[in-house]
């Protein structure tokens, strides 16, 4: 008698999901600050007269860029040690100790009363959240079947669209019913709370889960590299590091996926940071309705990047992996710069309604091309490194959106909203130059095959030290 076949368990999607509230609260916890930065520049004397009053031209402008750039400088060099600690701590401490340092200080937030004691907390908060994405990394490289990468990868990565939302709508209701410390405080308890929960629930590897049966572990492990059938390898801190090194910048695919990272951080950081100032100069001098504005331009943000997982492991259905890839970036982003472009002009004519419509399109397009470059650098990592290559190019992605801050704030000033806004533009050419010209089937393969043998080499090394110890 034929024994049945197992159903397979879905707890895989559980730990996703975990992973998208996470992203989820990340990005609220900074949506927050920049909606009622009128606010709190108020009570700060950063300018005087009515919050109505505060325009692109205020003295707040600086300031504001100032916290910016701090609090970017700290999140973007925190990557770097945070994906090597992820690697080396696993996903579940990792998590518990950076989700509990950055909800920590969003709470401190409400306590500061000047831009030293401001640019202090933003700094501390912004270092604790430097950990998402690496660890978002991980689960996917321990966690997700081959066929589904971009859609665990994309699905938690959500939180980076729908957070923003949560944080424009809540934090506004909040805003107008205790005032601007109380979003802080309300937003970084609940924050504390889900990282109790992401403690006592979550597990690094699916071998280590007991409410994964084998079915689910098969399917998880199906046609992956035999290095990480079971878990991610085990390496030492100067070979992950070593290795780290020689995929990202000693290979072309290596330097293309950075230069795809570098530029996508202009345009993410240009949409997260500017959208809603660029609603209260231009349109509505509102806190309350410029955020419900960019909340609205922000659902295109949602839709594409819940879309960009389905879209992106649907091509790699239909075509070899390098050309699924493209065709998932070069295709939308090239419809982006068309979307944006033509928001600039309406947007100078004061078009509310139309520039909001391009500027959601062009945020959708944007997030589809996700389920591919953020995917691809899962991929080029070899076992045991996933987070901490993921760390170096999401840390270099995030340097060019602190200086973003300095850069779109000089233009809000010295130019126009519009203007500065659109500027994104540069930066979406660079991203087609860096598929276009280096990530190529033969340029990837090349990679793949170079990460494959140091990390054999590295393996070895560390086998022979462990042996003369």
């Amino acid at each position: 008698m034929e024994h049945k076949k197992q159903k397979m368990t879905f707890f895989r999607w559980i730990i996703v999901s975990l992973m998208f509230i996470a992203i989820t609260f990340n990005y609220a916890d900074r949506e927050i600050w920049v909606l009622v930065e009128p606010a709190f520049a108020h009570a700060f004397g950063w300018f005087t007269g009515p919050i109505s009053g505060y325009t692109s031209s205020a003295v707040a402008v600086g300031d504001v860029s100032i916290v910016l750039l701090i609090w970017s400088l700290a999140y973007a060099i925190m990557n770097f040690p945070a994906g090597w600690i992820t690697d080396k701590l696993g996903i579940r401490k990792a998590m518990t100790l950076m989700f509990g340092i950055w909800s920590t200080f969003t709470i401190l937030t409400a306590a500061t009363f000047n831009l030293i004691t401001m640019a202090i907390v933003r700094a501390f908060m912004g270092g604790g959240e430097g950990a998402v994405w690496p660890i978002n990394a991980k689960v996917t490289k321990n966690w997700a079947n081959r066929f589904d990468e971009s859609k665990a990868f994309t699905f938690a990565g959500a939180g980076q669209a729908v957070g923003p939302i949560v944080g424009l709508i809540f934090g506004a209701a909040i805003y107008a019913a205790v005032g601007w410390q109380w979003v802080f405080i309300i937003f970084g308890s609940l924050g504390l709370v889900l990282t109790a929960v992401w403690y006592f629930y979550v597990r690094d590897t699916p071998t280590k889960e007991k409410l994964v049966n084998k079915a689910e572990l098969d399917y998880i492990q199906e046609g992956k590299p035999k290095a990480e059938r079971v878990e991610e390898n085990k390496l030492s801190s100067k070979s992950i590091w070593r290795i780290t090194g020689k995929v990202i910048f000693g290979t072309q695919a290596g330097w293309g996926t950075f230069l795809v990272f570098l530029s996508f951080g202009y345009i993410l950081f240009t949409f997260l940071y500017w959208l809603p100032p660029l609603m209260f100069a231009d349109f509505a001098h509102s806190v309350t309705t410029s955020g419900i504005y960019a909340a609205l331009v922000d659902i295109g943000l949602v839709v594409g990047y819940f879309g960009s997982g389905p879209f992106n492991d649907g091509l790699l259905k239909r075509f070899p992996k390098v050309t699924a890839r493209r065709i998932g970036a070069i295709l939308p982003m090239s419809l982006m710069i068309v979307m944006v472009g033509i928001s600039y002009f309406t947007g100078t004519a004061r078009e509310l309604i139309p520039t909001a419509i391009l500027l959601a399109a062009g945020a959708g397009l944007m997030n589809l091309t996700v389920g591919s470059w953020a995917v691809n650098a899962v991929d080029l990592a070899p076992s045991g490194t996933s987070a901490t290559v993921y760390g170096v190019y999401n840390g270099s992605l995030n340097f060019v959106g602190a200086f973003n801050a300095i850069i779109v704030g000089y233009l809000f000033i010295h130019a126009s909203p519009g203007l500065a806004f659109a500027s994104a533009i540069i930066f979406m050419v660079m991203f087609l130059g860096g598929y276009l010209g280096l990530i190529r089937k033969s340029t990837w393969q090349k990679a793949l095959d170079y990460g494959a043998k140091l990390l054999e080499e590295e393996t070895k090394k560390g086998k022979a030290t462990a042996k003369r110890q």
